[in-house]
């Protein structure tokens, strides 16, 4: 499971680089019953060079989905993410 959009990031020098169909997957979830930490890794493509770490945190539900699967639910939730797709 991953999503994918094109996103546009600030290079070295502060110019907008842009990433036509970027790769985003959640890398690692860490965490407790009360709140999951997620670390985002945004690739060039699928299995193509990593160009950006972020984190989000998120409540997880207990009785929902596994983690994983509501990780990326939240994902589609932020404002950064909200026009991505899945992949």
């Amino acid at each position: 499971m991953a999503l994918t959009k094109s996103i546009v990031l600030k290079d070295n020098f502060g110019d907008d680089k842009q990433f036509v169909n970027s790769y985003i997957k959640v890398d690692s979830l860490s965490g407790n019953k009360k709140e999951m930490c997620i670390a985002i890794g945004i690739y060039r493509e699928k299995d193509g060079q990593k160009i950006s770490n972020q984190q989000a945190v998120f409540s997880p539900n207990l009785n929902g989905k596994n983690f994983i699967a509501q990780a990326y639910e939240h994902l589609k939730t932020l404002s950064e993410f909200s026009d991505a797709t899945d992949c």
